[in-house]
């Protein structure tokens, strides 16, 4: 950088664009003080970069940060468009070159745009930059300022796929119901996607996600583009017709097809889809959601992959579960008034004697009745007070078991579910423990329960849970084995002591020889492991006689017992 003075009376900035926040500096004559300022700006947050390019001198810098991650020159550089270039996706180079000619040819003074950079590890990642010529007081172009956000590190994106996350998707839908923008949206998932897992590990899985979602950020000039969840994504738009959505997930459809290519190997991935037109702005974005997740479930398993347009009158008729919705709500903030917790039996399936059992939630209240805990757990699982609910029937599940349990049969187990949503959580640790210590309750007598859904978390944050849990003496389960996101993999990657296998591996197993096939070899496999099964669904004498053969260890079923209150379970004739 010359030595010489540059005068430059203001700097603007805009540092965060996820909260919005305009840093306006006024800096008076001094170098020194501009690279003070530089650094500042430029480790304010990780994964948020600032980037500033002298346009008289053709001098640029990039933040400390950046220049880690993507291994680029530490100093000022005279070519940093050419530099940064490199590092540029070749399907994104041209429009990020046309954004870089735009800007140094004067046609224009803003630079907004989102491509894919390659890092230090050779990976591409997600960037979106947004530049802005600053003149001085005398009209002439003097800086090109701005910043970068590393999709792959901010928290506002998903860290599998670098999109946008859910979360960010029901916060763009929030702001264009207040502004009553109409908008347009299309939902598409994957629905063989459990067999990539199985056959290629989930490492590879991942990678296939993270390719389907830089083919998605094709469509970014258009539309903004979102994690749905696991393995279910959405594209939003304002511009797009629907007639134009619909052509871009035929274009998809080919692609997932024939073209996904992953370490080599040409991955071939079935597609369903849902989409609409928003229009009715009395409808909130949790209605948008829900009836676009249940129309693409519609779309890929009752329809074979064949686009499903729900409409704002189906939308409409979500109005009662809202109403519902909002009335648990307001249960959980009336100390869970109208939840109560029930007990199923799980007994030893040699000896059928009892194990212990799984601690269940219920809710009843006027004027619904009872409401299935199928339905409300779905409902409730993503809002901020599910956790509030989670803590609410551990706390009363260990307290009732400690007092009328234990004191007659210290032996017996309690298992509690854990949701994705609470395990991550930053204080889960703590409050779980808390309660422990609090109620004075036994961690040998306390099993986690992992939900299904768990399985999309971070493998390696979730390994990290559970060997902190193990630590304190809690043994956790791996709950709804063999489907959505499980598979046997998961037992070599994490360390839990036992897993329960679905009931959709039982029901009609006496009729079908596949089930029975499928089943056996996920017992024997779990028991070489060291693994405890335990084997859910149980209704009856003839598949407890067919399942019991392959040497599981726990049953669970309405065979034994439906859920009951905590009175009845100690007066069960096996108690």
């Amino acid at each position: 950088m010359p030595n010489s003075i540059i005068k430059i009376y203001y700097l603007a900035i805009f540092i965060y664009r996820a909260t919005g926040i305009l840093v306006l500096v006024r800096i008076m004559e001094d170098i020194t003080l501009l690279g003070k300022v530089f650094d500042v700006l430029a480790n304010a947050n990780k994964g948020h970069y600032v980037y500033i390019t002298d346009l008289r001198t053709g001098l640029s810098k990039w933040s400390e940060e950046c220049v880690k991650e993507f291994g680029l020159p530490p100093e000022y550089v005279s070519n940093a468009g050419e530099i940064w270039g490199e590092h540029v996706h070749p399907v994104d180079k041209a429009r990020y070159e046309q954004s870089m000619q735009d800007i140094f040819n004067e046609r224009t003074d803003s630079h907004d745009l989102v491509y894919r950079a390659r890092n230090q590890y050779g990976e591409y990642v997600t960037v979106s930059c947004k530049g802005r010529v600053i003149y001085d007081d005398d009209g002439n172009r003097i800086l090109f300022v701005g910043t970068m956000i590393n999709h792959g590190i901010a928290s506002d994106y998903d860290n599998v796929t670098n999109l946008y996350t859910k979360e960010r998707l029901l916060e763009t839908l929030a702001d264009y119901r207040e502004d009553k923008q109409r908008y347009n949206i299309l939902f598409v998932g994957f629905y063989n996607f459990i067999d990539i897992n199985n056959v290629y590990g989930y490492e590879f899985g991942n990678k296939v996600l993270k390719t389907f979602a830089e083919k998605l950020l094709e469509y970014i000039d258009d539309s903004e583009v979102f994690s749905a969840g696991g393995t279910k994504f959405a594209v939003v738009s304002t511009n797009l017709k629907l007639r134009e959505l619909e052509n871009i997930y035929n274009e998809l459809v080919e692609y997932a097809r024939s073209s996904i290519e992953v370490e080599g190997a040409h991955v071939g991935i079935m597609l369903g889809a849902s989409c609409t037109e928003v229009t009715n702005f009395a409808v909130d974005e949790h209605t948008v959601f829900s009836n676009g997740i249940r129309g693409l479930d519609e779309s890929m398993y009752e329809k074979h992959g064949e686009l499903y347009a729900f409409s704002n009158s189906s939308m409409d008729k979500s109005h009662e579960r809202l109403v519902i919705v909002n009335a648990l709500r307001n249960s959980i903030i009336d100390n869970c008034d109208g939840f109560s917790i029930v007990f199923q039996p799980v007994v030893d399936a040699e000896k059928e004697t009892l194990r212990g059992a799984e601690a269940l939630v219920r809710w009843k209240k006027d004027p619904f009745g009872n409401v299935s805990p199928a339905d409300f757990i779905a409902w409730l699982e993503d809002d901020p007070l599910f956790y509030d609910l989670g803590l609410w029937i551990a706390r009363q599940a260990m307290k009732q078991w400690k007092e009328k349990v234990l004191p007659k049969r210290p032996e017996l187990k309690l298992s509690i579910n854990i949701s994705y949503t609470q395990l991550e959580r930053a204080n889960f640790r703590k409050d779980i423990l808390s309660l422990v210590r609090e109620l004075d309750f036994p961690t040998k007598n306390l099993k986690l329960e992992l939900t299904e859904r768990c399985t999309i978390l971070d493998k390696g944050f979730l390994r990290n849970e559970i060997i902190y849990l193990k630590s304190q003496g809690i043994d956790t389960f791996l709950d709804d084995f063999g489907t959505g996101f499980s598979a046997l993999e998961l037992i070599l990657l994490l360390p839990v002591i036992a897993i329960k296998i679905d009931r959709t591996f039982v029901n009609g197993i006496e009729e079908d020889v596949r089930k029975q096939a499928v089943a056996e070899a996920i017992i024997t496999c779990a028991r070489n492991m060291g693994l405890h099964i335990t084997v859910e669904g149980i209704e009856d004498e003839v598949s407890k006689d067919i399942l019991r053969k392959y040497g599981p260890t726990s049953f669970q079923g309405f065979y034994y017992s439906r859920a009951i209150t905590i009175d009845d379970y100690v007066k069960l004739p096996i108690f």
